[in-house]
């Protein structure tokens, strides 16, 4: 009796297809294959999107939907994003440290978490002291020359959201010691009035400098750094995780309505002065767009 030439049969199971990228959805959907793209997103839950209106939309809110846009493949980087997701669910000030240009604000606007008011940034750098403490506090009308009107304040309109305090470290010495009063009583009192009400927001805060050494020149207060510092989250700048480059790259071009071709082309030519052994110190998510949008208009770097 010849034996059968038929394989044995196993019970492995199939290879497990992983879901579609969102490119490939997109790229559906633009070509009117909504109903294929329907079935993608019911066969593959974790995706996470809905068709909208013809559109691809995130079914995700609140710090998920911004985490998901700090694109990374770098392993401390990944660690700092779980870390802010378990922070966007506490109230506690959080204090974010990265160069210029590394995306804390994406960051910052996912300890919004589920508070129901504003973000709300503020850059400290960009005004004078007198004009920090109306836009934070508020002030009354007649207060000062140019007061022509009552301002509720920052700190007062986010309400139940978040305050953003961008580049802590600018902050004028005078107007630190009413923040971290206003941090500490949760409770303002506007320029030129008396009387003090209560506030709500989360405080957020984000510098470049460094802190420790500006309190050893008491060129920021003690008491107010120990106040925002205890949950500290670190951006690595990208010249330090350039594994990112690409992927961050492939989702500006995707945004600019650049092609796969016109993306690797960019690349090829942005490698040259920046993914090889030579460290270039401007090298961050910020200069990258802007290197694209060059290329993508001018056709250079």
């Amino acid at each position: 009796m010849i034996p059968s030439m038929r394989p044995p049969v196993t019970n492995t199971p199939a290879a497990v297809k992983p879901p579609p990228t969102e490119e490939t959805l997109r790229s559906l959907l633009t070509n009117g294959m909504a109903d294929i793209v329907q079935q993608m997103l019911d066969m593959y839950p974790q995706l996470k999107f809905k068709i909208e209106n013809g559109q691809l939309v995130d079914c995700i809110a609140g710090a998920e939907l911004y985490l998901k846009r700090f694109i990374t493949q770098d392993e401390e980087t990944i660690q700092m994003k779980s870390d802010a997701m378990k922070l966007s669910d506490i109230n506690d000030e959080v204090l974010i440290l990265g160069e210029t240009g590394t995306g804390k604000e994406i960051i910052a606007k996912a300890m919004i978490g589920n508070r129901t008011g504003l973000f709300l940034p503020i850059n400290c750098a960009g005004l004078p002291a007198d004009l920090m403490e109306s836009e934070l506090f508020g002030h009354k009308a007649g207060s000062f020359t140019g007061a022509t009107n009552t301002k509720s304040g920052i700190l007062s309109d986010a309400r139940d959201g978040v305050v953003f305090l961008d580049e802590i470290g600018e902050l004028p010495l005078q107007v630190q010691g009413k923040l971290l009063r206003a941090i500490q009583e949760k409770r303002i009192r506007r320029v030129g009035e008396n009387e003090e009400k209560g506030i709500s927001c989360r405080f957020v805060c984000a510098t470049h400098r460094d802190l420790e050494s500006m309190v050893k020149d008491n060129t920021f207060r003690k008491d107010l750094y120990a106040r925002i510092s205890t949950f500290t989250l670190r951006i690595k700048p990208l010249r330090e995780r350039k594994g990112d480059i690409q992927p961050i790259a492939e989702s500006i071009g995707n945004s600019l309505g650049l092609t796969k071709t016109k993306v690797a082309e960019f690349l090829s030519k942005y490698s040259d002065g920046f993914m090889n052994d030579a460290v270039d110190l401007s090298l961050n998510v910020r200069s990258l767009e802007q290197a694209m949008k060059r290329y993508n208009v001018l056709g250079r770097i």
